[in-house]
């Protein structure tokens, strides 16, 4: 591999779980230096991944089709949205985010924590998961299943990324990011339907980049992300995968030379990004990856020509626990986390959930 060039790195998952060396790679995945993209692949996962991505990346489209009243049972405000569905609650580019609409839980514990004085203090990780057990049962074994098989492969990425800071930076714990996704009980995985762009109603957005989902950072430590799946929802046969017709939509990445790069995930394939609070524990030496999403694009003479074309995907976000102190002036991640929020909520809306 061309160390200057802005291929996406990609580790066999037996490689990871043999133990393998691969600094080199994770170097050249989340480094510091001008091409890194911030993501790495992991390929030849174990044969149950497909179908849980499958039963689960399709369980989006069914939720986001419910009665509104229904999906309205899920909605947390008090956690700001990050429990249960949030649509239009997020302000990307300084307007309501209405383009996709998004399921939260955390996929390993459905009370994270039992303290009701943490549960008031901290709602947007310490409140018991919401499930449409109603409406859409299936959604929480899917969702528990295929969230914490992405976590199983991030402990591995974990202990590689652990081993090549500690190479580079001998105080850092060569346990950091293992003991972040043992230990913490903040993890939280989101469940995304990019709603089908109505095509001239989208016009002013025709050629942005960032139309389905505007650039920028996670703010947890690693996030594990599947491929994602489109679904053309006027099938009379039922909702089956198909191919993106727009070759220039898709997941889009700012590599550390500000290079603008296309990300494409095979579907059997695993992708990790890295994020805020990792970029801060390692001094820079692991960066966070600012990336966006850009909707399919129709052609001007036929602007209805994706109209029901929906975009499903499943992010996981490791992340330290609540006490953890994660800047340089003190603040914990749980304090952090709440300034980090403030980027996506205006005023009113939080001014809501803090009532």
């Amino acid at each position: 591999m061309n160390p200057n060039s802005n291929t996406v790195v990609i580790i066999d998952y037996q490689d990871l779980v043999a133990g393998v060396d691969v600094s080199a790679q994770i170097e050249k995945a989340f480094g510091a230096h001008e091409h890194c993209l911030g993501l790495l692949l992991v390929k030849n996962l174990p044969p149950t991944y497909m179908a849980l991505r499958e039963r689960l990346l399709k369980l989006a489209s069914a939720f986001a089709a419910l009665p509104e009243d229904a999906k309205e049972k899920t909605v947390h405000a008090a956690s700001r949205y990050s429990f249960g569905w949030s649509c239009g609650k997020e302000i990307m580019n300084g307007k309501p985010d209405v383009s996709k609409g998004s399921y939260y839980a955390n996929p390993i514990m459905d009370e994270p924590e039992s303290s009701k004085a943490l549960q008031e203090q901290f709602p947007e990780y310490c409140h018991p998961n919401v499930w449409p057990s109603e409406d859409l049962p299936e959604l929480e074994q899917a969702f528990k299943e295929l969230g914490q098989f992405v976590v199983e492969v991030g402990k591995h990425v974990a202990k590689t990324c652990d081993a090549f800071v500690h190479s580079k930076l001998p105080t850092f714990s060569p346990t950091h990011l293992q003991d972040v996704i043992r230990e913490s009980k903040t993890t939280k995985a989101r469940l995304l339907h990019y709603f089908p762009q109505s095509g001239a109603a989208e016009g002013e957005k025709r050629n942005d980049m960032d139309s389905w989902c505007g650039w920028h950072l996670d703010h947890g430590s690693l996030t594990g992300l599947t491929s994602a799946m489109y679904l053309d929802e006027s099938a009379k046969d039922g909702l089956n995968e198909v191919t993106c017709p727009d070759p220039e939509a898709g997941l889009y990445i700012r590599n550390r030379g500000q290079q603008v790069v296309k990300a494409s995930i095979p579907r059997d394939h695993l992708a990790f990004q890295t994020g805020e609070a990792l970029q801060l524990a390692t001094r820079g030496l692991l960066a966070a990856t600012p990336h966006c999403v850009r909707g399919a694009t129709p052609p001007e003479d036929d602007p209805k020509r994706y109209a029901t074309l929906a975009r499903n995907t499943f992010a996981v976000f490791m992340q330290p626990s609540l006490e953890t102190i994660v800047t340089e002036d003190g603040r914990n991640f749980g304090e952090w986390t709440k300034d980090v929020l403030d980027r996506y909520y205006d005023k009113e809306q939080k001014e809501t959930k803090e009532q």
